[in-house]
């Protein structure tokens, strides 16, 4: 019977030969179908690495119970180290033979205890594997979690009950990065700034991006990009052999400050850019396994180098979803880069990123925050009714200073009640939970339990007004970010709200075009900076309403209108180039009303595909929209941003995303 590792490399080589059919594979159902099977060999490979891995270390315990037997020498020095460095070796040389090292580039992250590897060269995408990412955490609330794939509305009112809920201050007109373990975008591509985002849970299995990053302004919107926050599965395996040193999980909480600047920081402007963390953060290696739980042990206080930077994955195609990615505990953002190249940025990256590039309006500094699928799917479906506030790190105020007096008290040790939940309580809180819970029974979050056990009352938690708690009122100054630091907008306010390319508009199209085109996105329920980028990108930045398509097609105006959709609104392609800028918006809004049929449009993504292709409106983002060959592909060649010939929804966003960060910028932003 063949030995497993010959079976390893038999499914190796099948690996190959089924790659290269794939790739050459025209038919859509076949490819689906090679896709399929190449998933399965995959986890089967996986599995037979696992157990490799599991043989190969129980030879090492007895090898060395042997040695330390016959020779009553025990191996904790030198020799012992030895052993487990060969062991080490021989399991890298076994993720070689599988195709797990290749030439992707290597697991990106900085810090003393960062030791590296390499991550997945496999350009094949992988569903999620169900597993426990995390588990514990009892105090935050029930577990149950909603079915793979669910879709679930997430709201700025919803992100504002988080905070207000574990006590979070805000920093107003600022972004916020925050991200969401176990939870994606329904748009795979990333979502411009919107006050809501469908989003779904996807199972962490420490191979693909199952996670989101997002940005908020509160006030003014939110924007979310597919990632990790976890680390990648060869790293966390060849960690546990260290005793998990090298390789980590960040825990959730609030961290306080990460700075723009180039990733690795030993690599300086070779680098590529990045947020870099500058404070003390919570974090969890596991020795025993490759998943992190509440067995796995805490580690506080370290400045780990765990940056937010790019994933060098978007997957087949530009298919993001269930891509692999690059991270030994940085948390990752889809997309690629070529190092020491500025602006060679691509995919969901590419925004992520723009507002904390060096140049004017840059942001300077922001927070990350850190949760889980569950917590956003109980403030969803249940606006936590029946929940009470949580203490966790990153919470601040006079009840934190209540628990720190509390917990001093319990421990017997000096504690200052700052009201700061910082590394320092983080610790108390974990020795506390240990003491009294047991052994692998401590999260360092304080929940009703815990709370218990210290003899205080958590309040209740109310939902209600979490948005009027944490968003400045109307006249407050928003200041100047990179994003603009528009004010709420409503109808009343619609003078005062300034949106992308508000400023331009209004000085190429005339007085009243930026509040009329406002005021008509309120009414269609659509973000007006989405609105006002499509116009844009349409006119080439003129906004001009006579503007005609280069490629003869006979489109005309703000957004294009073909000569028989102008007939069917009751104008022609001649009148409308003869309105203004501002009158021809009430065409905007009557051709926009057709296709939506009273449904919201808050991604920018199914705006412009009203314009572009209204079937697209509602699919996902790697639906193909024009191929090769065709009329409408010529005309929309632009389109295709890795020119193979196939256009698809994403890629066709793309562009006018790009349009939208550069509508923020300061010369265009009011």
């Amino acid at each position: 019977m063949p030995t497993l590792q010959e079976q390893l490399q038999e499914l190796n080589q099948e690996r190959v030969k089924l790659v290269t059919r794939f790739n050459s594979e025209t038919d859509p159902a076949l490819k689906e179908t090679l896709r399929a099977t190449l998933v399965d060999l995959d986890l089967l490979s996986d599995e037979i690495k696992l157990s490799i891995v599991a043989i190969s270390a129980k030879k090492v315990s007895d090898l060395k119970k042997k040695i330390e037997a016959l020779t009553g020498i025990a191996l904790s020095g030198p020799f012992g180290g030895q052993i487990d460095r060969s062991h080490t070796k021989a399991l890298g040389r076994s993720s070689e033979v599988s195709g797990e090292r290749a030439s992707e580039p290597p697991i990106e992250d900085d810090g003393t205890e960062h030791e590296g590897g390499q991550s997945s060269s496999q350009d094949l995408s992988v569903p999620p594997v169900s597993g426990s990412a995390n588990a514990g955490m009892a105090d935050v609330g029930d577990r149950a979690l909603a079915s793979a794939g669910e879709g679930l509305v997430l709201s700025e009112e919803h992100l504002a009950g988080l905070w207000k809920r574990s006590l979070y201050p805000f920093r107003p007109g600022k972004i916020i990065i925050f991200g969401i373990r176990g939870c994606l975008p329904v748009n795979r591509s990333g979502t411009g700034f919107g006050r809501s985002h469908e989003v779904s849970q996807s199972a962490v299995n420490y191979r693909t991006m199952n996670c989101a990053i997002g940005q908020w302004v509160p006030g003014e919107g939110f924007a979310l990009f597919p990632g990790s926050t976890v680390p990648f599965f060869s790293a966390v395996q060849q960690g546990i052999t260290r005793g998990g040193v090298g390789v980590n999980q960040m825990g959730r909480g609030r961290y306080l400050s990460y700075r723009p600047g180039f990733h690795k920081r030993s690599e300086g402007a070779s680098g590529h850019w990045a947020l870099l963390q500058e404070c003390a953060i919570t974090l969890q290696r596991t020795g025993d396994d490759v998943d992190f739980d509440t067995g796995d042990r805490w580690e506080v206080g370290r400045i780990a180098g765990d940056n937010i930077h790019c994933a060098f994955h978007m997957g087949p195609e530009g298919q993001i979803p269930n891509s692999r990615f690059s991270s030994v505990g940085c948390q990752v953002v889809a997309g690629t880069v070529r190092k020491g190249e500025r602006g060679s940025e691509r995919g969901p990256w590419a925004a992520f990123i723009e507002p904390f590039k060096a140049g004017a309006g840059m942001q300077e500094e922001t927070e990350y925050v850190l949760f889980d699928y569950s917590e956003v799917q109980q403030v969803i479906r249940t606006r936590l009714q029946g929940k009470t506030v949580i203490l966790r790190m990153g919470s601040s105020g006079p009840l934190v200073a209540e628990m720190q007096r509390r917990l001093a008290a319990k421990l017997g040790r000096a504690i200052e009640d700052d009201g700061d939940f910082g590394v320092t309580t983080f610790q108390a809180v974990l020795d506390f939970q240990s003491q009294v819970f047991g052994p692998n029974a401590d999260d360092g979050i304080v929940g009703p339990e815990t709370a218990a056990e210290l003899g205080m009352t958590l309040p209740d938690f109310s939902f209600n007004g979490s948005m009027d708690d944490q968003v400045p009122e109307e006249d407050s100054d928003f200041g100047d970010g990179p994003q603009g630091r528009a004010r709420a907008s409503s109808p009343q306010g619609v003078a005062t709200v300034s949106v992308a390319w508000g400023a331009t508009a209004e000085r190429k199209a005339g007085p009243g075009f930026r509040a009329k085109a406002i005021e008509i996105a309120t009414r269609l329920r659509c973000d007006p900076s989405h609105l006002l980028s499509v116009i844009a990108f349409e006119t080439g930045e003129t906004f001009a309403p006579d503007i005609r398509n280069a490629a003869g097609s006979g489109a005309t105006g703000l957004i294009q209108f073909m000569p028989d959709t102008a007939e069917g609104l009751g104008t022609t392609t001649d009148k409308l180039a003869v309105m203004s800028a501002v009158a021809q918006l009430d065409f905007v809004e009557k051709y926009l009303r057709s296709i939506a049929r009273n449904r919201p449009m808050p991604t920018l993504s199914d705006l412009y595909m009203a314009v572009l292709l209204p079937a697209a409106v509602g699919q996902p983002e790697g639906h193909v929209l024009f191929k090769a060959g065709t009329k409408a592909y010529s005309q929309n060649r632009g389109l295709d941003v890795n020119q193979d010939g196939v256009i698809t929804k994403a890629e066709a966003a793309a562009k006018v995303h790009e349009r939208l960060l550069r509508g923020m910028k300061s010369e265009n932003f009011g």
